[in-house]
């Protein structure tokens, strides 16, 4: 609808007012119609050049005006509800009009998916490693709340195993681990606070081992294995220069035990066992009082393993 009375020339400004203001002009214009339909006159003003830039409108709106004396009986129509007949008639010019295009969905790029899904595991994995890092304790403890295991790591990983085995509240064996392996161990077989027992391991198998039998601070028994299992085991007492009994064992099964060693290497007995350290044999190399044959003095050569 033009902006000025079908009827008459240019309004009197000083005897009309704004009943509404719209959005947009074919709101204004609709409800205009309305009015003119029922008799009362009405002007739509609006700042937009005539119609040749509606955007201006956003910021003013579009104003209804009337008479002053139908300002109330106009107002009065407009909060009317629709008739049937209105609302269709709506209908028709609403899908006469040319519908507006959407702005398409922006879509998501694969690789952005890709690069946010890398993005949180590699965030996650940072906060991670930081948890871990520096040194870690974790303790286990029995029913009764004792404290029998403590494990200790540095950065997320496994480098002492604490063991109370005899609940006593210290701890009596300390086993030591290097990427993941026992490399060295521990242990006080007599439960005094002091170690006694000491192992090497190769490839998470033992290797060597000393032991203080006699618990006076002095390691009198040094063990060999092959493959984890033990080979031999050398008695030197008191912190002895040579050996004065040696065990040898097959497949860690003890088979025979040499006795009498001196500080040349000799040997004068050789006892030998079955699996079940029963012995089968026993042979003096020196002069036996209590034999009555005499043999031929020998030398017993360390077993070298292989």
């Amino acid at each position: 609808m033009a902006s000025e009375p079908a009827s008459d020339g240019l309004h009197d400004e000083e005897k009309t007012q704004a009943i509404r203001l719209f959005s947009t002009r074919e709101s204004a214009e609709i409800a205009a119609a309305k009015l003119e339909s029922n008799g009362i006159k009405c002007w739509v003003n609006s700042d937009d050049c005539g119609g040749m830039y509606p955007s201006l409108t956003t910021a003013a709106g579009v104003r209804l005006n009337v008479r002053s004396e139908d300002a109330e009986a106009a107002t009065a129509l407009l909060d009317a509800q629709a008739s049937p007949a209105e609302i269709n008639q709506m209908e028709i010019e609403a899908l006469a009009s040319p519908a507006s295009n959407p702005a398409p969905p922006k879509k998501i790029a694969l690789g952005q998916i890709f690069i946010a899904f890398f993005a949180g595991i590699i965030l996650c994995l940072l906060f991670q490693g930081k948890s871990e890092l520096g040194y870690k304790t974790q303790y286990a403890y029995t029913a009764d709340g004792k404290c029998y295991e403590g494990r200790m790591y540095r950065d997320g990983h496994l480098i002492e195993l604490l063991k109370d085995r005899k609940q006593a509240g210290k701890w009596d064996a300390r086993i030591y681990y290097e990427q993941g392996r026992v490399i060295r161990a521990v242990y006080d077989e007599n439960y005094d606070g002091k170690p006694d027992y000491f192992v090497t391991y190769s490839n998470g198998s033992p290797a060597t081992a000393e032991q203080d039998t006699d618990f006076n601070g002095i390691s009198d028994a040094f063990s060999t294995f092959k493959d984890g299992a033990l080979q031999q085991v050398d008695y030197r007492p008191n912190g002895s220069k040579f050996t004065t009994t040696r065990a040898i064992y097959k497949n860690g099964v003890l088979t025979e035990i040499w006795r009498g060693g001196d500080s040349h290497g000799f040997f004068n007995v050789v006892e030998k066992y079955d699996p079940f350290f029963n012995e089968v044999e026993k042979k003096y190399l020196y002069f036996d009082p209590a034999s009555t044959n005499e043999t031929t003095p020998f030398q017993l050569l360390s077993p070298t393993s292989k």
